[in-house]
């Protein structure tokens, strides 16, 4: 992260003492409003005392407040730039994987947003799409296969980037294919069939493969996959995703046939067992090198970088900047509001008469009626 307004940076120097400054100012003024009432001794026995302990409490949400004002006014931001390729030379199709081991929630707390807040291998895959993909494809075509049990053409080459957006955000899901597994061999057949109806054959032709590793296909059949992108010349990119370590599939991010069968329980399970799923990287490693593609393991949506991955297209990455002022602008207001609502003094009613030691007034017993 970095400050587009870094001069302004230099006023947090004066902020404690112009935070101590305008407290001072208060606890003052209600001093100077006490007096101007009666004299200390008087007005001290029916009002509640000025504590000073409580005004330096309220400077520090002060303190608090004008730093998180003057840090939104730097401008703090992030390097959020994209690559993009020359309108008209490039046809990608993304293959992923929407078996239930997709469902794996190894990426929770890595990405945000309405779409992606469950963190599941499923979701990375949509993000780096969605984010990464879709804005550096502008004028190009790009294509989508989901595959389990079977293939299915989630949506066609085209260059009509916010209807592919909604289509991944929406439609793209765990089992939106059909099917039992991960038949592989199927996705590259129909990817296959997608460009030989839409693409233009002077385009240079990507497929990028999404998946944590899983695979019916024997050996035969993804040497026959290997050896048609060969003959086809399509640049092959696979993506890793998931942990080497096995997890747990959680029935929440399943479909919602499978939530309705595994009803009452939290991860899924087959004969009573939980499965669980980890990245096996020996046929997507396997798949990319025959290929002679690229192989990027997922950690963070920071190791997909799409211009690094595919050759002989001249991608020019363009800077950018995402600035988060509102996150500190939003802080200031917070810290401002505690400051206004913090208790000048504490609650010190007056015991009400017969409670704690007083006792009522009674008649003297000589005095008349």
């Amino acid at each position: 992260m970095h400050f587009l307004n870094q001069t302004v940076l230099w006023a947090l120097a004066v902020v404690p003492l112009l935070g101590a400054t305008a407290v001072w100012l208060a606890w003052r003024r209600k001093q100077q409003l006490q007096q101007h009432y009666g004299e200390d001794r008087l007005v001290s026995r029916f009002s509640k005392p000025v504590r000073k302990e409580i005004y330096q409490f309220r400077a520090l949400w002060v303190f608090f407040a004008l730093s998180a004002l003057l840090v939104a006014l730097a401008r703090p931001s992030f390097e959020n730039g994209k690559t993009e390729f020359p309108a008209g030379k490039v046809d990608v199709i993304a293959i992923v994987d929407v078996s239930r081991s997709m469902a794996a929630q190894d990426y929770k707390g890595v990405i945000n947003g309405h779409y992606w807040s469950g963190g599941t291998r499923l979701d990375m895959a949509r993000y780096l799409i969605v984010n990464e993909v879709v804005p550096s494809l502008k004028a190009n075509y790009l294509g989508v296969v989901s595959y389990s049990g079977e293939a299915f053409p989630q949506a066609f080459l085209s260059d009509d980037m916010p209807a592919l957006g909604w289509v991944l955000k929406r439609a793209l899901t765990i089992s939106s294919a059909p099917g039992e597994g991960s038949n592989l061999d199927k996705a590259f057949q129909l990817a296959f069939q997608l460009y030989d109806v839409d693409s233009n054959p002077g385009r240079k032709k990507v497929i990028i493969l999404f998946s944590d590793g899983g695979n019916d296909n024997g050996a035969d059949a993804l040497r026959a996959v290997v050896s048609e992108l060969h003959s086809r010349n399509i640049e092959l990119v696979v993506v890793g995703l998931g942990k080497l370590t096995p997890q747990a599939i959680p029935v929440s991010q399943l479909a919602e046939q499978d939530q309705v069968q595994m009803q009452g329980k939290e991860w899924y399970e087959v004969d009573g067992e939980v499965v669980r799923s980890a990245l096996d990287e020996n046929v997507l490693r396997y798949i990319a090198n025959s290929a002679s593609g690229s192989y990027t393991r997922i950690s963070d949506p920071s190791d997909f970088q799409l211009g690094s991955m595919i050759s002989s297209v001249d991608a020019k990455y363009k800077k950018g900047e995402q600035e988060i002022f509102y996150i500190p602008m939003l802080l200031a207001v917070l810290f401002f509001v505690l400051a206004v609502a913090a208790p000048l003094e504490p609650n010190t009613e007056q015991p009400k008469p017969g409670v704690a030691g007083k006792q009522p007034l009674r008649r003297h017993p000589t005095s008349r009626r």
